[in-house]
């Protein structure tokens, strides 16, 4: 039975333009692939490849180092054309493997061969999940095979999240409801492999489709259950989904190992299956373009390092000019730099929104200490008086009021009625606590 967690908000779901249409691929493959070194939340990754070498669809471009990084593979067939610098989603420049199509899409003839349910084991699992570089696909980055290392057999409980409580974003729900087969399989191989007895399946009650379906899937399996919940912001995000699955609270500064559960993104376990049983690297992934901007809101499936503005063009261009361009949603995601950034394993969307649609954003007017942002605080925090001891400087008083718990989930720059920017100054409290008083 589905517990609760406490705070959250209810913003406009706004999922209307595409939750009932199918994933499709593009029309037309892209001109060029824009695969940054920095994929992945453990730092760049070591190319394998140099200006003027030919690449296949699914060889490797690039590694993991010892010092962090993730597998790179090439959704097209092509020619390396330079290893330059691009703009990054995450913001900034990185460098950047360049890769021209050839239009010819040849598979690469080194894919590794496909396992089976009884060759499953924690160490083939993490081997082929490294060779395929999967990241966290929700959003974290986090390398996957370091996930399942420190997970195995310190779980009962694995949660795949199909949540999706992001306005706008629907990639994970098509994702769900027309590859849930798939989802099932990963979510029993992690099972064997973590060695946890429970398999949860959650999702949102305004997902009527998924659900109905999932339910049939699920009705003669005994180890994977489906978990509805009502639609609440920031459900998705890993200790409030762990607190409403399962009663148990994270403590602050853990994880959910620490109350013996772990959390995949459904993204992610999709890809997890795809390399296991079909031996396929993570190349392609969901993404949603919508907003009031977008000509024609669509859910694409899309090869790992397409530009935005390819994207884009998919869906007809836009309308109207767009107020703000976000990638990962418009509570969480980053405002997009330039459409020439591309896509990487752990975008979801591109939401482009209209000057109505964007809440107005203020310098901050003085707190009216309604208490909004307290009650609405899923981590149990006080964001105003973060914001007092802040501007006093006052750093043994910011320590009492723990601002490193904060996800930036935007609750409560959501709530507040003054439009002060909280989430950026228990950001910035954050930072300066780290630093010792520098950040100031």
């Amino acid at each position: 039975m589905p517990h609760s967690f406490f705070g959250g908000v209810f913003p406009a779901t706004r999922k209307e333009s595409t939750r009932r249409k199918p994933l499709n691929p593009l029309s037309v493959s892209p001109e060029e692939l824009v695969i940054p070194l920095l994929m992945c939340a453990d730092g760049p990754s070591l190319p394998l490849v140099r200006p003027g070498d030919r690449v296949l669809r699914g060889q490797p471009v690039a590694q993991w180092e010892e010092t962090g990084g993730a597998a790179a593979h090439s959704g097209i067939s092509g020619r390396v054309t330079a290893l330059e610098d691009r703009p990054h989603p995450w913001g900034g420049s990185s460098p950047a493997i360049i890769i021209r199509n050839d239009g010819q899409d040849t598979p690469w003839d080194g894919r590794p061969e496909p396992l089976t349910l009884r060759e499953a084991n924690l160490t083939s699992l993490m081997e082929r999940v490294q060779g395929a570089g999967i990241v966290g696909m929700g959003g974290a980055a986090y390398p996957t095979w370091k996930k399942l290392d420190q997970a195995a057999g310190r779980v009962d409980t694995l949660i795949i999240n199909a949540a999706e409580c992001e306005p706008y974003v629907t990639a994970d729900h098509r994702l769900l409801l027309e590859r849930a087969k798939y989802i099932i399989q990963g979510g029993e191989l992690l099972a064997r492999c973590l060695g946890a007895s429970h398999v949860v399946l959650v999702t949102e009650g305004d997902k009527l489709n998924a659900v109905e379906s999932l339910e049939r899937r699920l009705r003669r399996n005994k180890l994977v259950r489906l978990c509805t919940v009502r639609t609440r912001y920031p459900l998705g995000a890993e200790k409030q989904i762990v607190q409403t699955v399962t009663g148990r609270e994270v403590p602050p500064g853990g994880s959910p190992l620490d109350v013996k559960c772990v959390v995949f993104n459904v993204a992610t376990v999709y890809a997890i299956q795809d390399a296991f049983f079909r031996g396929h690297p993570l190349t392609h992934r969901a993404v949603t373009v919508t907003g009031g901007a977008v000509t024609r809101p669509r859910n694409l499936w899309v090869p790992i390092g397409t530009p935005w503005r390819v994207l884009l063009e998919a869906c007809g261009g836009l309308r109207e000019e767009a107020e703000l361009m976000v990638t990962g949603g418009p509570m969480m995601g980053v405002a997009l730099p330039s459409l020439d950034a591309p896509v990487l394993k752990s975008t979801n969307s591109l939401v482009c929104l209209t000057s109505p649609e964007r809440k107005s954003e203020g310098a901050g007017s003085v707190c009216i200490r309604c208490g909004k942002c307290v009650d609405r605080c899923p981590m149990h925090l006080a964001p105003t008086f973060i914001r007092q001891a802040l501007k006093a400087n006052d750093l043994a008083a910011l320590a009492k009021l723990h601002p490193e718990d904060c996800n930036a989930c935007g609750c409560c720059s959501f709530i507040c009625p003054a439009q002060i920017p909280l989430v950026e100054t228990v950001t910035l409290a954050k930072n300066t606590l780290r630093e010792g008083g520098a950040a100031q």
